[in-house]
């Protein structure tokens, strides 16, 4: 969280307080990152159009590889005890923390077209990060140059948000469960940033099931993914 002109971990922001603290803390403007649906934000994040009134940037990730990450990030920050195969079919159900994964990304998907919504793919950032980055400023209003969104594009690269504190999670899971807790499990928060890596975690079956899973919520919406 960004907090008096830097970016730090804060106990309140894990502990559940946040709005709190961005209240206390953040004054305007501010951004702040959520991983809340739409339907669960403040209700005054709308005008009376039904528009957004702040500015919202939205990513999403093909859920075959989002479930990956899902199941390598349950294990590693809430110990986590099973297998894959019984995560995604817990994922497929509905039943997997913070509710039904195709409702969260098409609350979102389904106010594209708001001129102060803007829609991101993961796949989009890794096949050609700098477009991303200008279409984003241009959403935000800002001018760059080829310098400041080559400067950016290094600032968020895999390998430096793998090695910076502010979002890698390192400093808190070491708080929470002790400084060898990292290096006894080999998990990461930041562990790939690839595209397909569901390939290396699916068998045929399950990549069936989850595609007809995928095609009965996101067919007809216009949705696709890589």
């Amino acid at each position: 969280m960004m907090v008096d002109g830097h970016a730090e971990w804060h106990d309140e922001s894990v502990k559940g307080s946040s709005v709190e603290l961005v209240r206390r803390r953040l004054p305007r403007p501010r951004y702040i990152r959520s991983h809340l649906p739409w339907d669960l934000l403040p209700t005054h994040i709308e005008n009376d159009t039904g528009s957004a009134r702040a500015k919202v940037i939205y990513t999403a990730r093909n859920p075959k590889d989002m479930v990956v990450s899902y199941y390598h990030y349950c294990t590693l920050v809430h110990g986590l005890k099973g297998s894959f195969e019984d995560f995604c079919d817990l994922f497929m159900r509905d039943r997997a923390p913070f509710g039904p994964v195709w409702n969260h990304i098409l609350g979102f998907w389904n106010r594209r077209h708001d001129p102060n919504l803007l829609f991101i793919k993961f796949e989009e950032m890794k096949r050609d990060l700098p477009s991303v980055v200008r279409r984003t400023a241009t959403f935000l209003n800002k001018t760059l140059s080829d310098d400041d969104v080559a400067k950016l594009c290094d600032h968020l690269s895999f390998n430096n948000m793998k090695t910076n504190k502010a979002v890698n999670l390192e400093t808190i899971l070491e708080r929470s469960y002790g400084k060898t807790y990292l290096e006894s499990t080999q998990l990461r928060f930041i562990r790939k940033g690839e595209i397909g890596d569901w390939k290396n975690y699916m068998s045929e079956d399950l990549s069936r099931r989850f595609d007809q899973w995928a095609d009965h919520h996101f067919k007809g919406t216009g949705l696709s993914f890589e």
